[in-house]
């Protein structure tokens, strides 16, 4: 009932004002308030708020991860999409150095994902080679942590990943 309330009243205080032809106020609200019907006043822009860039959410993050994952999961068919991933980490400000570091933790979690069937085929070998084009990471580093994952890799299963 709040709401019909409030429309009557701001309906019966608008009949008692007296417009013109053109829909102007002439005489209206004797309180001094030019809008009784907005209390208070509008906070000011701040200029140095409104040029300053807009902060990434987690949100923000997490849906760009997820779409960094999907791409890397369709390797090769989803190379086309990589530029506008890149287009859209730096238009939401993510940083260089996060960047960075989330494309170093997706290419571990890329290689886990390749040695988990203790084999690594020549198809996968080209696209994890084609990831860590696109990321950017060096062909040592990318050795290394292949390396580094397929010998913990058989560690746990007693046995050497074929291939790595």
């Amino acid at each position: 009932m709040g709401f019909l309330d409030t429309l009557r009243g701001w309906a019966a205080a608008a009949s008692r004002l007296d417009l013109d032809s053109r829909g102007s106020v002439e005489a209206g609200d004797t309180s001094g308030d030019p809008h009784p019907e907005f209390p208070g006043e509008a906070p000011a822009a701040d200029p140095g708020r409104m040029a300053a860039p807009v902060e990434t959410s987690a949100f923000d993050r997490t849906q760009w991860q997820k779409k960094l994952k999907k791409i890397l999961d369709r390797l090769p068919d989803s190379q086309v999409q990589w530029s506008d991933l890149n287009q859209e980490a730096h238009a939401l400000n993510f940083g260089d150095d996060w960047i960075e570091r989330t494309y170093r933790e997706e290419f571990a979690l890329l290689i886990q994902k390749i040695v988990s069937d203790r084999r690594v085929t020549a198809d996968e070998h080209r696209m994890v080679d084609l990831a860590r084009s696109l990321m950017g990471i060096s062909d040592a580093e990318a050795e290394e942590t292949l390396q580094k994952i397929a010998a913990e890799a058989a560690q746990f299963f007693g046995e050497p990943v074929e291939g790595a």
